[in-house]
């Protein structure tokens, strides 16, 4: 009695292994049918005279149950993903055509065309604008005198310090700031625009303004064009 028993507990664990030194190979992961046909397949081959115990198959029992609740948690958060992914891109489309302030300091300059920026100064002081190219190289430098803490936007008309126009094309700007003590500070930097397209390839929609790219987290207003509420932009002198 006692082989006929451990051969029909090892008939039920060749079973399981088998089961499972498929999967191995394959390089599937268990899932709440499989972890049901595994338990199903014990309950068959255990041995009548040597059952499994009670609280064992309590245990077995409850584990299944815990599965299934993760099973649909996760069910549950990935209807939840595939919705945000759908409403991130229905958003994004309302963007086109609108005026935007992101985070950001880069713009695309067009022929002839005038670029502002915007900038906020925790401290006031006097107040320097670089223009640069997609090189790092400064095209202009722009003083815009001594301001107060706050908000401001300056316009950059497009030309070098020789007063020509530079090239269509990405310009990044930076801002310092030299208060009354002589401490130098940076600013947080803001771009605007209109929004000209959307992309919607990647796991998230970009906005473009021109040629700059921007992502949806980093708006922080959205305007429509021609509507109250811009702020005019102050003209810098060259240094």
């Amino acid at each position: 009695m006692l082989f006929d028993s451990l051969a029909t507990n090892n008939g039920a664990l060749a079973s399981l292994g088998e089961t499972l030194g498929d999967y191995s190979t394959q390089g599937k992961k268990l899932g709440r049918d499989d972890f049901m046909t595994l338990l199903i397949t014990q309950l068959k081959n255990q041995d009548p005279l040597n059952p499994l115990e009670s609280d064992e198959f309590a245990a077995q029992l409850a584990q299944f149950s815990s599965l299934e609740q993760l099973f649909n948690v996760n069910e549950n958060l990935e209807v939840m993903r595939v919705n945000q992914d759908q409403n991130a891109r229905l958003q994004a489309l309302g963007f086109l055509g609108k005026e935007v302030i992101a985070e950001g300091d880069t713009f695309s300059l067009e022929e002839g065309g005038i670029q502002k920026g915007r900038f906020i100064s925790r401290e006031g002081g006097q107040c320097t604008v670089t223009i640069r190219d997609s090189n790092g190289n400064p095209v202009r430098r722009l003083l815009l005198g001594s301001l107060q803490a706050g908000t401001h936007t300056f316009q950059w008309d497009g030309r070098n310090e020789s007063g020509d126009w530079s090239d269509p094309g990405i310009y990044t700007f930076e801002i310092s700031i030299v208060t009354g003590d002589g401490r130098m500070l940076d600013a947080e930097t803001q771009i605007s625009g209109r929004v000209t397209s959307v992309n919607m390839e990647g796991d998230s929609p970009l906005l473009y303004v021109g040629d700059v790219p921007i992502a949806l987290s980093q708006v922080l207003d959205i305007r429509i064009p021609g509507s109250t509420g811009s702020e005019p932009a102050q003209e810098g002198q060259d240094e």
